[in-house]
């Protein structure tokens, strides 16, 4: 039996307002101006009542201060890591941790969600910010760190020490190439090409 779109709508409809499920739109999540495409969600579940998504994107300081200004978060280095954990389980978020193996600077938040972090270290490759609680249904205010290494997928956040794992960009060994490098790259591109293809 083949159902339509508009009847498979209606079903997602009825079970959304049933169970009450709150389905989440993060500023962070597909961000147009993250750095080479870096952004999404990570989904965390420790099958015990503690879930959610961790929406991510990393940024150019550049680019991060043109998006979010006077949000309380200063850039210390060329890229910014953010993300944001949206809790739609039943138990309250008290942490989230992840692992910062590369060179990181300048641990902070910025406020475009609903709870502030209260303390917040960078230390021993490890990035940590506590909560007093982030209630079902709401979200942390974005978290963030620095670093002039390019992001890759690496050690997952953790979340309030569980076994509730994220997958998020985190810094990678490569730092970011400087705007002299990258001309030269092409360059040399350039010529490549031109040399095999243009005889």
């Amino acid at each position: 039996m083949m159902w339509s779109s508009k009847v498979l709508a209606v079903l997602f409809g009825l079970i959304v307002a049933c169970f009450g499920t709150t389905v989440f739109a993060g500023v962070l999540d597909n961000h147009p101006d993250a750095y080479s495409g870096w952004t999404g969600t990570s989904p965390f579940n420790d099958g015990a009542g503690l879930s959610g998504t961790v929406d991510y994107a990393v940024f150019t300081a550049a680019d991060f201060n043109s998006n979010f200004p006077g949000l309380g978060y200063v850039p210390t280095d060329a890229l910014v890591y953010a993300y944001q954990v949206i809790n739609s389980g039943t138990h309250n978020v008290l942490a989230a941790t992840a692992a910062v193996v590369n060179p990181a600077s300048g641990i902070g938040q910025f406020d475009i969600g609903d709870i502030a972090a209260f303390n917040m270290v960078l230390s021993g490759g490890m990035a940590t910010w506590d909560f007093t609680g982030i209630a079902p249904s709401n979200s942390s205010w974005a978290l963030a760190y620095s670093s002039p290494n390019t992001p890759t997928f690496g050690p997952s956040l953790t979340i309030s020490g569980s076994s509730a794992l994220a997958l998020v960009p985190t810094p990678s060994t490569i730092p970011i190439p400087e705007p002299t490098t990258l001309c030269i790259a092409l360059a040399i591109a350039v010529l490549v090409s031109t040399f095999r293809f243009g005889r």
